[in-house]
C-alpha cells in the first residue's frame, strides 16, 4: 500500500491486498473476477438486498446478477412485466458480449474439453453465465449472496499481532497511513469476518445505491471506489462501460495506468 499520499501519488494496493466488492451484480462479479486474476484478495457480498427475486435452480444462490431494481435491465429492459414473464426471453445483447473475455477464460477453465456455450436467454446468462463464474476456482467460497453490509467505517491499521500500530514519532503519523475499512454485516455470517465485522484495505461498491448503508467518512475517499452501470440504450454499452470502469479502478491500484486485462494481447 502506498502510504505516502499526496496530489501526484496514487493510492496503490499490491496483491494480495484485501478488496471487500460489494454488490453481486453483474459489474459486482467482473470486478471481484478481475481482483482474483490479478493475485487480489477478494470477498464479494451482496451487501444489500435488492433483488426482486426470480426463479433459480434448486442449489443455486440468490442475489446474483441484475438487482431488477432500478438498474439497467429495470429500466430498459423488464419495464413494468414481472420477471417470471420475460425469464425465457432472448438476451438484450449479443452472447458473445453478455460475458468478459476474463468469466469466458475462467469458465472454460472449469469444464477442461467441454466447450463453453454461451448464453442466449435472460435465464441462460443468469445461471449458466454468471453463477458458473462465481463457482469458478477464483472465485469459489469468497462470494456471500445471503451476507449484508449495515455500515462502514475506518479503523486503523492493525499488526500481525492483531494491535493497533502505533506511531514510532510524529513525523510517521504525518505520514498518514490510510486506515482499514470495517464493514458492519449481518445475515449469513462468513468467516473471515471476526465478531460481524469484516476488514479491509480497500472497498469498491458495485451498482449499488449510494444510500444501500451507513458510513463514517466523507468522499471521496482513498481506496472506496463507486461503479456504475452508466444509463446507456445499449445493453452490451453499458456491460462495456462497467469492465472499463473496472480496468481503471486496478489500473490506478497498480500503478500502472496502461494495465488493461482486456485489451488483446500481442502475439
Amino acid at each position: 500500500m502506498n502510504t505516502h499520499q499526496d496530489d501526484f501519488l496514487p493510492a496503490t494496493l499490491d496483491p494480495p491486498g484485501t478488496i471487500a466488492v460489494l454488490g453481486t451484480t453483474p459489474i459486482g462479479i467482473e470486478a471481484a473476477l478481475y481482483g482474483r486474476y490479478l493475485g487480489y484478495n477478494v470477498t464479494l457480498l451482496a451487501a444489500a438486498d435488492l433483488w426482486k427475486q426470480p426463479v433459480v435452480r434448486e442449489g443455486m444462490p440468490p442475489r446474483i446478477g441484475p438487482t431488477f431494481h432500478d438498474d439497467w435491465f429495470a429500466q430498459h429492459w423488464l419495464g413494468e412485466e414481472s420477471i417470471d414473464e420475460r425469464w425465457g426471453d432472448a438476451l438484450p445483447m449479443l452472447p458473445d458480449r453478455s460475458l468478459s473475455p476474463l468469466a469466458i477464460s475462467a469458465i472454460s477453465a472449469q469444464r477442461e474439453d467441454e466447450p463453453a456455450a454461451l448464453p442466449v436467454t435472460m435465464q441462460q446468462w443468469i445461471e449458466d453465465g454468471l453463477q458458473q463464474v462465481i463457482a469458478t476456482d477464483l472465485l469459489r467460497g469468497r462470494v456471500h449472496s445471503n451476507t449484508f453490509v449495515d455500515a462502514i467505517t475506518l479503523a486503523p491499521v492493525v499488526d500481525e499481532e492483531g494491535d493497533a500500530e502505533a506511531y514510532e514519532s510524529e513525523d510517521d503519523a504525518e505520514e498518514d497511513i490510510p486506515p482499514d475499512f470495517l464493514l458492519s454485516l449481518s445475515g449469513e455470517p462468513i468467516e473471515s469476518a471476526e465478531n460481524g465485522q469484516l476488514r479491509c484495505e480497500c472497498v469498491i461498491v458495485a451498482d449499488l445505491p449510494s444510500d444501500f448503508c451507513s458510513r463514517d467518512f466523507d468522499l471521496p475517499a482513498d481506496y472506496f471506489f463507486h461503479l456504475r452501470t452508466p444509463d446507456q440504450v445499449d445493453a452490451a454499452d453499458a456491460l462495456r462501460s462497467g469492465w472499463q470502469q473496472i480496468a481503471e479502478v486496478f489500473a490506478g491500484l497498480a500503478g500502472r495506468p496502461d494495465l488493461d486485462l482486456y485489451r488483446p494481447q500481442r502475439v
